[in-house]
């Protein structure tokens, strides 16, 4: 039987049996349209989290923390976490183009004419701008000159702007006093919100950001720092496992330089990203989950319309089998009849699942903020495959009841 002569049976069924197809449809629909949805929110939803995330949070950062040592180790002899650390790392022929950069904070007030504002006072690099995915809303962030030349300038976060500044919209001859000290205003980051309520000055809307070479001159001569951040260069191997012999390389560096005394934490929030991690694949194997009852629901409803449709057209079988058709060309028919269906409800579902996360994702943008819409092809996939063979599976039955149709007792139907 040719390919368009399965089509107009296809059309047929679903001409003769509207309400019936609708609703079968109607749980393939909802099976691929569910998991094209909550593959979107759930990407956007990460997105949202890692915009909103006031720490460095990437997959390829190991991250050096200071820490108290332990009571055995409090009184012996050693240094502190500084840039002289970083320095070593960086220098490191083990860790080749890895980017290494450090961090110093200082909690302080603001000052413009009259008005003042808490802030905290970061001293940092031109990496901080991808490292803690920022961005410039007015003018520009600092620059290798800047910490060469130890330049008095500084990037201020938008409610610093707005509420000493005055949000003037020229950054011209603009200064600000921080901790005792005039810096030249030359940008101002974007909103970097937080989910849920309360702020304060670790808000990086609250910050000001200066750089760390006319910081550590000023306040750290020692270079003494909070944290050290090294991005791992590109290496052929699993992340995991990159991350794994670097965090071992970097904490044994460290502890030769403090005397083996360790007054620091590598990762100390690796556990945490991990148990996050977790949580994000067991809601995606939820998802498949929902994705699969709902097939499992169309596919019971697909074997009822195809049983029904044998019944109806039995008769036809007959004719056929008649002619010469033998039974693996009916078994094919009806499979083939059955996955259309189930594929015209797929196309329907995804469609319909990517306008409800369009939708969703403007809404959620307006009561969130920073939401976007995601399109993931392997949902899209996931979708229709699952879909479909949902459609050949439930198919078989009806498939093999009516190639076992006698010829005669068929022909001899009403």
């Amino acid at each position: 039987m040719r390919i368009i002569d399965q089509l107009r049976s296809v059309r047929h069924t679903f001409a003769a049996n509207r309400a019936r197809v609708a609703l079968t449809l109607l749980g393939i629909m909802i099976g691929a349209g569910s998991i094209v949805l909550l593959a979107s929110l759930l990407d956007g939803a990460q997105e949202a989290l890692l915009a909103i995330n006031q720490e460095a949070s990437e997959t390829d950062l190991v991250r050096v923390d200071r820490a108290a040592p332990s009571a055995r180790k409090a009184t012996r002899t050693r240094r502190e976490l500084s840039a002289g650390d970083a320095e070593v790392i960086g220098d490191s022929p083990v860790l080749p183009g890895a980017r290494v950069t450090t961090e110093r904070v200082r909690w302080t007030r603001a000052y413009r004419g009259k008005e003042k504002k808490r802030v905290m006072l970061v001293a940092a690099a031109p990496m901080a701008l991808s490292l803690y995915r920022l961005e410039v809303g007015q003018g520009r962030f600092l620059t290798d000159d800047d910490l060469v030349s130890g330049r008095r300038v500084c990037v201020v976060g938008i409610n610093v702007w707005r509420e000493l500044l005055d949000s003037a919209p020229s950054l011209d001859g603009l200064t600000i006093k921080v901790a005792g000290v005039q810096w030249t205003v030359v940008g101002v980051l974007k909103n970097k919100p937080v989910m849920g309520s309360g702020e304060g000055p670790w808000m990086w809307n609250n910050k000001v950001v200066a750089p760390r070479t006319t910081f550590n001159a000023i306040f750290y001569e020692e270079g003494q720092v909070n944290e050290i951040y090294v991005r791992l260069g590109q290496v052929g191997r699993a992340v995991a496992e990159r991350m794994s012999d670097a965090r071992s390389i970097i904490r044994g560096m460290v502890l030769r330089r403090h005397y083996g005394v360790d007054n620091f934490k590598v990762d100390r929030d690796a556990k945490d990203q991990e148990q996050m991690n977790m949580i994000v694949l067991i809601v995606k194997i939820l998802l498949v989950g929902t994705g699969l009852l709902s097939l499992l629901v169309g596919g019971i409803n697909i074997m009822n319309i195809m049983l029904v449709t044998v019944t109806e057209r039995t008769r036809e079988i007959g004719v056929r089998r008649a002619i010469g058709a033998n039974p693996r060309s009916i078994v094919s028919q009806f499979l083939l009849e059955s996955a259309f269906i189930a594929m015209a409800g797929a196309l329907i579902g995804v469609i319909g699942g990517l306008a409800v996360a369009a939708i969703s994702a403007a809404i959620l943008s307006r009561v969130v903020g920073q939401w976007s819409m995601h399109v993931v092809p392997w949902s899209i996939g996931l979708g229709l495959l699952l879909s479909i063979a949902t459609g050949v599976l439930f198919g078989l039955f009806p498939a093999w009841r009516a190639s076992r149709l006698d010829p005669v007792e068929a022909l001899r139907s009403d």
